[in-house]
């Protein structure tokens, strides 16, 4: 059988190399994709998902545009009981002064990577609450919110959240394979990756008549279950279509892998607009 191609490949879009005085087109990509995996590394443990990037040069002066997403974990009121607070969990989400002070040690050295006079960053922050998804949707993944699951399903909220920003056309597939690929990673029992795996299609499910999109089509394959002789599994789900034939479709593809305790793991998004 052959290979299947790219989605992007055949399709028509604008190319980031625009030209430069002393940067061929080999450096200029090696460049973008070093400081993407730059900015993408300082907002690793926190509440922000790196959505776009964009990066421009004019006379050596190097203007790099970011939108960020900023999901709210857990809302403002509620309670919690005294059992919550001795068994909660130590290791906290940092926050957007975390995030910051890295961007902000993050530009000399980008300026001194590239060699730049100067390096402005523009940062475009979109904040999201539970309480932006609608309310039937809440209703039906109200059990995974409850206060005895919030160790179990410590993703539930801004799972909910970020899905529905993606179905809402606000949110790139690259921020929802960072989802996939954190929560994979960090689950290696055999009952955790079901759990995870149900949440994901329950969600899919009860946010589908709120979207504005074609379609969308997750496929994760790999050794991320305890099976016999380390065979691998695969799982995929859609909602809605995914006409990847016709050219004419923007379809948006996102590639990922990912290692857990059982061999590696493949990830795959397609978003049809």
């Amino acid at each position: 059988m052959a290979q299947k191609a790219h989605p992007n490949i055949l399709r028509l879009k604008e190319s980031p190399y625009k030209g430069s005085t002393y940067w061929n087109e080999a450096r200029f990509y090696y460049i973008i994709s070093t400081i993407h995996k730059l900015i993408e590394h300082c907002c690793l443990e926190t509440t922000h998902y790196l959505d776009k990037i964009q990066i421009n040069r004019h006379l050596g002066i190097i203007f790099i545009e970011i939108d960020l997403i900023h999901l709210h974990f857990r809302s403002k009121r509620r309670f919690v009981s005294r059992r919550y607070k001795e068994n909660k969990v130590k290791i906290k989400k940092q926050s957007w002064t975390i995030l910051a002070c890295r961007l902000y040690r993050a530009i000399p050295l980008i300026q001194r990577f590239t060699g730049a006079k100067k390096v402005t960053l523009k940062i475009n922050r979109l904040k999201t609450y539970t309480r932006s998804v609608p309310k039937g949707a809440r209703k039906r993944l109200a059990y995974f919110g409850k206060s005895f699951n919030r160790t179990k399903y410590d993703y539930a909220r801004y799972g909910m959240q970020l899905i529905f920003l993606v179905l809402k056309k606000k949110a790139s597939p690259a921020s929802l394979s960072r989802f996939l690929k954190q929560n994979i990673r960090s689950r290696q029992r055999r009952k955790r990756h079901y759990q995870f795996l149900s949440y994901i299609k329950q969600t899919l499910k009860a946010l589908e008549p709120y979207k504005e999109i074609q379609g969308l089509k997750i496929q994760i394959k790999g050794r991320f279950t305890h099976k016999a002789k380390g065979r691998s599994r695969s799982w995929m789900h859609q909602i809605g279509s995914m006409p990847l034939s016709q050219l004419d479709k923007n379809i948006q593809a996102e590639y990922t892998q990912t290692q857990t305790a059982y061999g590696s793991v493949g990830l795959k998004v397609w978003l049809c607009l």
